[in-house]
């Protein structure tokens, strides 16, 4: 069972609270135009190289907030998996990689391959983000998966065909086979496509930047944030925090046994206990399966 909300997941829940109000202070204020980067002339003709360090701290429209609220609170078991400390240093990692990386490829690369005419690229934290959903794509498995039949069928089935040959007749109609997770890959192709291509090329960044780190094939990789910052001391167990894990152990032990008495309950009652798909895809932000 997915734990619900932001449950021991205190970073994503800044990140998440940040999106939002770092887009109101900034549209507020009038500082949009101080977070896009355009190579010319912002980079060669006038020289403002600060803009390579702040174009990831806000985004620029309520749209690509929304989109990148609902990511970041979606991958947060990301964090939940990896630990506060480890997720934290790898947001900062990749935050000034990427914030470096992606405009020096943009001038040295994309521009020459598009004759010059790729110059722009829009604020946000996207490249981050898709770094953080490369560790969701290799470390998260599927909850569940799901067929969606393609609307291609030559004819009807007979209306004298048994249910055996009717199940026999879904299974090869040409259809692809679809997961929990496709809700999050969903949700990051909008932040992809937002401001095409700068966009696009700032999520590619992220992406092959989030399997560099775990592939371990980026310098300082292994970087990690103090441990001292991120200890939580007991008052009963010597300061050691074991305390806290075992409360949290028999917590999640409890609310298991709960589960599995109502899940019981719900297959005796209930049949097969199926969900409409509206359902399930709410469950993807909310925390429920």
């Amino acid at each position: 069972m997915q734990v619900p909300g932001f449950t021991h997941t205190p970073i994503s829940q800044f990140f998440v609270y940040y999106l939002v109000i770092a887009a109101v202070l900034i549209s507020v204020s009038d500082y949009k135009y101080l977070f896009h980067i355009q190579i010319i002339p912002h980079l060669w003709r006038w020289g403002q190289w600060w803009r390579v360090l702040i174009w990831q701290f806000s985004y620029a429209n309520t749209g690509e907030v929304l989109f990148a609220s609902l990511a970041v609170y979606t991958l947060r078991v990301v964090e939940r998996l990896w630990g506060s400390r480890k997720f934290a240093s790898f947001i900062t990692y990749n935050l000034i990689f990427t914030s470096l990386i992606t405009p020096l490829l943009l001038a040295i690369i994309f521009r020459p391959l598009t004759l010059w005419r790729m110059n722009y690229l829009p604020p946000g934290p996207t490249p981050l983000i898709f770094a953080i959903l490369a560790q969701f794509h290799a470390t998260i498995p599927s909850t569940y998966k799901f067929r969606l039949l393609l609307p291609i069928s030559p004819s009807p089935p007979p209306p004298e065909a048994t249910p055996s040959l009717q199940v026999a007749r879904e299974e090869s109609e040409p259809s692809i086979t679809l997961s929990d997770k496709f809700y999050v890959y969903i949700v990051a192709a909008q932040l992809a496509v937002s401001q095409f291509p700068g966009s696009l090329v700032g999520a590619a960044v992220g992406w092959i930047a989030g399997y560099a780190w775990r592939a371990e094939v980026v310098p300082w990789g292994r970087w990690r944030w103090p441990i001292w910052l991120f200890e939580k001391r007991g008052v009963n167990d010597g300061g050691s925090g074991y305390g806290e894990l075992r409360r949290m152990a028999r917590g999640e032990g409890e609310q298991g046994t709960g589960v599995q008495q109502v899940g019981e309950g719900q297959e005796q009652g209930d049949g097969d206990g199926r969900r409409p798909l509206s359902t399930q895809i709410l469950d993807q932000f909310r925390g429920g399966f």
